[in-house]
């Protein structure tokens, strides 16, 4: 008996603590609800705005002008000149100039090229003519050539 009487003890002692427990979390979820009442009523009749006397605005105002002000200098601070930025900026505009002469150059040796080619191509075909009419190869004169005839 004495060992029924030890279990029904101990378990009495931890139903009583179980219920010392149940009834805190019974007690926080009235207090819960009540704030969640009471945040219901504010937030459906919110309190009419604050009105300020002209001295208590113009105080929040010469406050709101400081910090701006802080906030200027601040700002104005961090942004200094710096050397190096007009050295980047150098190098950067110099490096597209020099993109830009390296374009045209190639856009001048393609044209060249052209123009090459197609010298090229005449003087194939008017060999290719000479060979068959059996009179031999004939150049074309160049623009150096036409000027020097010209010239005498």
């Amino acid at each position: 008996m004495d060992l029924i009487k030890e279990i029904n003890d101990k378990y009495m002692a931890l139903e009583s603590e179980i219920d010392q427990k149940l009834e805190k979390v019974q007690a926080e979820e009235l207090k819960l609800e009540r704030e969640t009442e009471k945040l219901a009523k504010i937030s459906i009749h919110p309190p009419p705005p604050k009105v300020l006397s002209y001295e208590e605005a113009l105080l929040r105002n010469t406050n709101t002008l400081k910090s701006l002000e802080l906030a200027k200098a601040r700002l104005r601070s961090r942004i200094t000149y710096s050397p190096v930025e007009k050295i980047l900026h150098e190098a950067l505009d110099n490096y597209r100039k020099e993109l830009e002469s390296l374009q045209t150059a190639v856009k001048g040796d393609d044209e060249a090229n052209e123009i090459e080619e197609e010298q090229n191509l005449y003087d194939l075909v008017m060999q290719n003519v000479m060979e068959a009419t059996g009179k031999g190869s004939l150049k074309r004169p160049t623009s150096q050539n036409a000027d020097d005839n010209r010239r005498y």
